[in-house]
């Protein structure tokens, strides 16, 4: 009996066995080979504290309103769910209705950390013979990065300052490099994420438990950055990116806000220099602001031939990568204590 990462309670992973139900006829089955988990929003799911935990959205409303009393009780931080956030493996079934997928064939898609994944042939992607199962499982974090690189309308010149070197932040740097960004400041806590920064092409680092980063920022660029970007989903963050930028300064959030712990003081920097925030988010039915030239297939085509030409790259994205008999251990680790993880991947 095939076995995945499994939520059992509030706050805590177990490993469980699972039965596959009947294949569909649109459906595809394989064993998985490589699979990934995505930190920022599985974890915060996992918390408990995410707005779906007493609410829901409205996709009609575009609004999250309160859960009726009488709606199934969805249980909270994933509980009774297989996690996951990307998988890769073998076709080993195919449904009679499936055309351009065979058994043997390498594929990936979103899916849990789970022996065998089964989803409709239309949500399932061949593996391009120059992607590695790591790149495969950073096509997510790459994604985000990329449409939040094109929402902050970077230019040839420009000097970024980038908040939270998880592996959206790491894509971004790289992505900006490759753009041609005058100058690239990457803040993290952690020493090894702000080292893997500089190898991908961060012009200087800074610790922001150490330093006031709007202050340093003007230091290190000789004055404000003219963009901001704020991936880690930290307030006292998105409060440092406005105190990055100078007037008129524009900053761009795609990290997903924790809890209602924010204290941002929009009386300073946000009203005297008369800043430009905006939200990135390439999905939830959430058009892109340069549509209808850029969709989301196009967005999701053109990182994976990033990936193809070299432009990006999951080495050191890509860590810890454990066993799966170690999934469920690793995870709850990582959950507590991110300082050694970057992507956590799991290898069956």
């Amino acid at each position: 009996m095939p076995r995945g990462l499994f939520v059992d309670a509030p706050q805590h992973a177990i490993l469980a066995d699972y039965t596959d139900a009947l294949l569909q006829p649109d459906q595809v089955r394989f064993r998985a080979e490589f699979a990934a988990v995505k930190h920022g929003t599985m974890f915060h799911i996992f918390s408990g504290e995410s707005p779906f935990q007493e609410q829901r959205f409205d996709p009609a409303l575009r609004l999250f309103v309160p859960t009726p009393p009488d709606a199934p009780n969805g249980a909270p931080g994933f509980v009774g769910q297989f996690i996951g956030n990307m998988a890769v493996g073998e076709v080993t079934d195919v449904g009679g209705a499936v055309a351009g997928f065979a058994p043997g064939d390498r594929v990936y898609c979103y899916g849990p950390v789970a022996e065998t994944v089964t989803k409709s042939a239309a949500a399932l992607h061949h593996l391009p013979p120059e992607l590695s199962p790591g790149d495969a499982v950073c096509l997510d974090p790459a994604l985000y990065a990329y449409a939040a690189l094109r929402d902050a309308r970077i230019s040839l010149g420009d000097r970024v300052a980038v908040s939270g070197m998880g592996a959206i932040g790491l894509s971004l740097i790289q992505l900006l490099a490759r753009a041609g960004c005058g100058e690239i400041v990457a803040v993290d806590p952690l020493p090894k994420r702000r080292a893997l920064a500089q190898r991908y092409g961060a012009t200087a680092t800074l610790d922001p438990a150490a330093e006031d980063v709007g202050l340093a920022v003007r230091r290190l660029l000789g004055g404000p950055a003219d963009v901001a970007i704020e991936a880690s989903g930290n307030y006292r963050a998105l409060y440092g990116a406005m105190r990055s930028v100078g007037k008129c300064g524009r900053i761009v959030t795609l990290g997903y806000y924790k809890g209602d712990h924010s204290h941002l003081p929009f009386g300073a920097e946000w009203h005297h220099n008369r800043l430009e925030l905006i939200s990135s988010m390439p999905v939830w039915d959430n058009p892109s602001r340069e549509a209808p030239h850029w969709d989301l297939a196009r967005l999701e085509a053109a990182v994976v031939d990033f990936y193809r030409r070299g432009w990006l790259t999951s080495a050191g994205l890509a860590d810890p990568i454990v066993p799966f008999a170690q999934a469920a251990e690793s995870f709850m680790d990582t959950f507590h204590d991110p300082t050694n993880a970057i992507k956590l991947c799991v290898q069956f």
